[in-house]
């Protein structure tokens, strides 16, 4: 459900502006949930809500906003390289995670979390200062996270479309 309305913002506004307000979003969901911990079974499924609300689009708006700078000839490429990136963080971030709850208790959790979507929204608002959104823009597309071979398969779907 989340995809609908970060599409329709995506396609609106800015990409990064929406980024950096997901992100803001789940380091609030991730504050509820550490800083709260006596909030009960409703609280933590609405801060869960939130959280997942806010992190879940936020591949397929990322790279909406990076295909704006690709040539139709390097989407493919681009996918690619995207998911690369995705499975670098998916493979890091646990070890990192699983470290810092170790050390600091399961809160430490979503601190990690929350850290990463800070810096996330400090360098989406440091690149605009440095970078204009172009000019020319593709319309949002959901983008499953999935292999290379897919992508390829739903490139050539939606060229038919």
């Amino acid at each position: 459900l989340a995809q609908f309305p970060a599409g329709v913002l995506a396609d609106r506004y800015d990409r990064r502006w929406v980024l950096v307000g997901m992100s803001v979003a789940s380091v609030v969901g991730c504050a509820l949930m550490v800083w709260l911990p006596g909030i009960g079974p409703y609280g933590v499924l609405v801060s869960a809500a939130l959280f997942g609300f806010a992190t879940f689009p936020l591949y397929s708006v990322s790279a909406a906003h990076a295909y704006d700078f690709a040539g139709p000839d390097q989407q493919v490429e681009l996918s690619a390289a995207l998911m690369f990136w995705y499975a670098v963080g998916a493979i890091a971030a646990p070890l990192i995670a699983s470290r810092l709850i170790a050390v600091f208790g399961p809160p430490a959790l979503f601190g990690f979390i929350a850290l990463a979507h800070v810096v996330l929204a400090l360098y989406g608002l440091a690149r605009m200062r440095v970078r204009s959104t172009p000019a020319r823009r593709m319309d949002y597309v959901y983008v499953p996270r999935t292999t290379f071979i897919i992508g390829r398969l739903l490139r050539r779907q939606r060229s038919r479309d």
